[in-house]
C-alpha cells in the first residue's frame, strides 16, 4: 500500500534553506504525480516531491542528476527539510507521511 503524504507540509530548499511553494504542471491531470514544491528563489531550480525527495526542475523537465533523498526510518516515507537553526547550524527534518510524526535534527553541512 502506498503511503499517504500529509496534506500540508512546508519543505525548505535543501540547498540554501529558502521557502518553497506548491506548484502543479499545467498539462497534468494528476495532482498526485505532477504536484511538487518548488524553491521560491528565482535563480534556484530545486524542487521537492514526496516519495522522491529533492531534485531539480528546468525547461519543463525533472532532472534527477542531483537527487537528494532521505528515507524515514520509522515508516519508510520521505523526509523534508522543515526548519533550520542558523545560529546553532542545525537542520530539522520531518517525515511527510500522514500518520508519521518522525523528525530528526542533524548538523547542517555548513557547520562541517
Amino acid at each position: 500500500m502506498k503511503p499517504n503524504p500529509k496534506l500540508q507540509f512546508f519543505p525548505l530548499c535543501d540547498l540554501h534553506h529558502g521557502s518553497m511553494r506548491r506548484v502543479r504542471l499545467e498539462e497534468s491531470a494528476s495532482e498526485e504525480t505532477d504536484s511538487f514544491h518548488q524553491c521560491e528563489r528565482r535563480d534556484c531550480s530545486r524542487i521537492f516531491r514526496a516519495g522522491l525527495g529533492y531534485s531539480d526542475f528546468g525547461e519543463g523537465r525533472f532532472d534527477a542528476s542531483r537527487v537528494s533523498y532521505r528515507q524515514c526510518p520509522a515508516c519508510g516515507g520521505t523526509l523534508c527539510l522543515a526548519e533550520v537553526n542558523r545560529v546553532l547550524k542545525i537542520e530539522s527534518w520531518e517525515c511527510t507521511e500522514m500518520e508519521c510524526n518522525y523528525n530528526v535534527e542533524i548538523l547542517s553541512p555548513a557547520s562541517r
